[in-house]
């Protein structure tokens, strides 16, 4: 599931909606805009653990629900061989 699809879940949006439509697609842009400035190549871990960190940030700021996030550990490094090692945020 998107992060983008998250927000429209729980605020219940549709195309024709006016805020709630805005809200998935602030969703969407906050966490592509994450999963750029972290790099590439492609990460699929990578890039979901940084959509659920943004979508955590966004449910509090934008929705007023606060979730516990803890630390987030890659186990799945040696099963990528284009894995960025030491410059990934979860290593």
């Amino acid at each position: 599931m998107s992060a983008g699809m998250f927000v429209s879940i729980v605020t219940g949006s549709t195309p024709l909606a006016v805020k709630e439509w805005q809200l998935s697609n602030y969703m969407t842009a906050g966490a592509l805009g994450a999963i750029a400035s972290a790099g590439g190549p492609r990460c699929c871990k990578r890039n979901s653990y940084i959509a659920i960190i943004k979508a955590v940030e966004f449910a509090k700021a934008y929705l007023g629900v606060g979730m516990e996030l803890g630390r987030i550990k890659c186990i799945h490094s040696s099963q990528n061989n284009q894995c960025i090692g030491a410059r990934c945020p979860f290593k």
